[in-house]
């Protein structure tokens, strides 16, 4: 079983090797490289991943896509569609470049949030060996003194703490997905709700604004999508919209209706503008949004550590509160 994972883990990137991967095609294609090309020189300057690479051209070759082949290397399915709509598009190299910027910043965010939660883990692993202690030798100390209010307090904080590291797993756990039901769960959940919104609007604004450049209509963007890697956003979204419009539903109504499309999508389909202009418009409201969501990731960064040192605070009181309150009761009945 250990070696059948082993084997499962060589097949896929890290999320390091993933950005690696998606900045030496954006550079090679930049520079004039074909991508087959780019695929034959990258085991040579990728040596540790020299099968993995051989085998992915091998495969390009035959005629597999480009988009599946990044989902046998551990890319979601979100990011697929997108290179296959950048391939359709021709605009496979500023595809990239967004896909290896918004990467990177989740990498830099990832590490910064590890920094800052560095500290508090290490307190809490301190606490948790102080309460085994005190559970172990002090409190056998004043079983009878029928004071339990810090009993009651500490069993509360570490309620809280387990909710909270239950909320961590079902948001890693979703975040692994990233298909169209797994975002709209998260979309609703507390702090993480507003940027994964804010995340998927980019993503749709985006393609919409490559479609929109490449000529084409609605009711094509919507089938071109519909035909995408099945279960992702692009496709259900794609598909949903479709069979609207095919039902005479008012294209307002479904955009409004629709939780991750923004109001300005509405606005710029309703300015009159030429399908080049408007996608130009579209990509540049998803350059603001993606500046938005790198400025709300900060914050809610930021905000983490004080999050934390205050239930490590609360749980500290509770220990406290376990020690003196049963002293206080025994002293009381001298």
């Amino acid at each position: 079983m250990r070696k059948y994972i082993n084997n499962l883990k060589k097949d896929k990137l890290t999320a390091q090797e993933r950005l690696n991967f998606l900045d030496y095609l954006q550079n090679s294609l930049n520079n004039g490289f074909s991508l087959n090309n780019s695929l034959e020189i990258m085991p040579v300057l990728w040596p540790s991943r020299q099968k993995l690479i051989q085998k992915l051209s091998s495969e390009i070759k035959a005629g597999v896509s480009l988009s599946n082949e990044m989902l046998q290397l551990g890319f979601s399915k979100t990011v697929a569609t997108q290179v296959d709509l950048a391939m359709e598009q021709g605009s496979l190299i500023e595809c990239l470049s967004q896909l290896a910027t918004l990467n990177r910043l989740k990498i830099e965010q990832e590490k910064k949030l590890r920094t800052e939660l560095s500290y508090p883990i290490v307190l809490a692993m301190m606490m948790i060996v102080l309460l085994i202690f005190m559970q172990t030798f002090v409190s056998n100390q004043f079983a009878n003194s029928g004071e339990h209010t810090g009993d009651l307090m500490l069993m509360g904080m570490l309620l809280l703490v387990f909710l909270l590291l239950y909320y961590l797993v079902r948001v890693l756990t979703l975040l692994k997905k990233q298909d169209y039901q797994s975002l709209l769960r998260l979309a609703h959940y507390p702090i993480i709700g507003p940027l994964v919104k804010l995340y998927v609007k980019y993503i749709l604004i985006y393609d919409v604004g490559l479609l929109l450049s490449g000529g084409f209509s609605l009711q094509k963007m919507c089938e071109y999508a519909s035909k995408q890697e099945k279960g992702s956003l692009q496709n259900y979204i794609g598909h949903k919209i479709g069979q609207q419009l095919a039902d005479g539903k008012n294209l307002s109504k479904i955009i409004k209706a629709e939780y991750f499309l923004p109001d300005e999508l509405l606005l710029l389909l309703q300015a009159g503008l030429k399908k080049e202009d408007m996608g130009k418009r579209c990509l540049l409201l998803g350059q603001t949004l993606f500046a938005n969501l790198t400025q709300e990731i900060e914050k809610v960064i930021v905000d983490i550590q004080p999050f934390c040192f205050i239930l490590i605070g609360l749980c500290i009181i509770g220990l406290y509160l376990k020690l003196l309150l049963p002293m206080y009761a025994m002293m009381q009945s001298i």
